[in-house]
């Protein structure tokens, strides 16, 4: 009597992970930042994110102090919100390509 009960609990929970497989196969969602102008494609109407010349002077900025080829361009990064940066908070971004941190 206790191997039938074993090979019912068994059973229900095969069902059950074969439900949620496929469930989670037919699920259409998908995760989007929105938050984060270095995320996102949607454009954002802000003084920061005014069209310039060259589209909005945030689009398409690296987002790493190892892809910037440029103190500048890191500056123009800070401005734009990448907070991550200036580690250490004192306006500085990617000291090890910006003099004065």
């Amino acid at each position: 009597m206790f191997w039938i009960s074993k090979k019912v609990v068994f059973m229900k929970k095969f069902i059950l992970s074969i439900a949620l497989s496929l469930f989670a196969l037919s699920s259409q969602a998908a995760v989007t930042v929105t938050d984060n102008p270095f995320y996102s494609d949607v454009e954002v109407e802000h003084p920061l994110f005014a069209k310039g010349a060259g589209g909005s002077q945030c689009k398409g900025l690296p987002r790493t102090c190892g892809q910037m080829v440029s103190c500048e361009q890191a500056k123009q990064a800070l401005k734009c919100g990448n907070t991550k940066l200036d580690r250490d908070k004192d306006g500085v971004p990617c000291e090890s390509i910006c003099p004065g941190g």
